[in-house]
């Protein structure tokens, strides 16, 4: 886990060109946007170069060509990472504000794994919560979850369903940069399209544009939320380990 990567702070050095945020990848293709809202497809300049959704980079426009080249990644905030098959740091998110674990009743709570997400939230210098996802068909534990609202993390009831507690989740990312983990089965992308409508229909409509619409399934999207915010969609992680730097264990 990197709070302030210099990998990626070092590849902008002396770089001239556009600056952008990608708000779609998946390989080594997707999309990025100007500040002034034109997105365009890109490719990706050398080997070296490992670009993620979310990232500040720079890049260059192709003579007679639709995609644009990334040529440097812009310093980064912080990277959530996990341990690969390999015990090789992964970068799976960069240049986040905040990480919400979403919990329901069942499947049944995972505390350990809720533990490795806050564990890698407090390392990221990132703000961290729960959200108690279908909580129209069962309250939220607050015996089980108090050590974690003890420890500064809020526990926040919602429903993707009823829509109970959308707007006060939204609220609570504001104007930051959000992502959406925890267990397979607790309604992440049932959550993730009651805060974004229609998240799914644009997430295809992205990959299309970036001519690898086969990769649809495996792509990272930057979702802009009403009131300023943004929420990343990324592929689902079956397990994850933090990954934390030597001297930090």
């Amino acid at each position: 886990m990197n709070s302030n990567p210099s990998d990626a702070a070092d590849s902008s050095k002396g770089t001239p060109g556009i600056v952008g945020l990608v708000v779609a990848a998946h390989g080594r293709r997707g999309i990025l946007a100007q500040s002034d809202g034109k997105r365009f497809p890109y490719m990706i300049r050398g080997r070296h170069l490992r670009v993620c959704c979310g990232d500040r980079v720079r890049f260059e426009p192709i003579p007679d060509g639709k995609p644009v080249l990334i040529t440097a990644i812009m310093p980064r905030d912080n990277e959530l990472q996990r341990l690969s098959g390999r015990s090789l740091p992964e970068t799976i998110a960069v240049n986040l504000t905040h990480l919400i674990v979403v919990m329901a009743a069942l499947p049944a709570p995972d505390l350990y794994l809720t533990d490795r997400y806050l564990c890698a939230a407090r390392l990221m210098g990132t703000t961290g919560a729960l959200a108690w996802n279908k909580s129209d068909l069962a309250t939220v534990p607050a015996a089980e979850l108090a050590g974690y609202e003890t420890l500064g993390y809020p526990v926040l009831p919602v429903s993707a369903v009823t829509g109970n507690g959308i707007e006060a989740l939204r609220a609570w990312i504001g104007s930051g940069t959000a992502i959406l983990v925890g267990q397979s089965g607790v309604g992440k992308s049932s959550l993730l399209n009651a805060l974004v409508p229609g998240a799914d229909v644009v997430t295809g409509k992205i990959s299309e544009a970036s001519d690898e619409g086969r990769h649809t399934t495996t792509a990272s999207v930057l979702h802009p939320l009403a009131g300023g915010g943004a929420l990343l969609d990324t592929p689902g992680v079956r397990d994850f380990v933090p990954a934390i730097p030597e001297g930090r264990a």
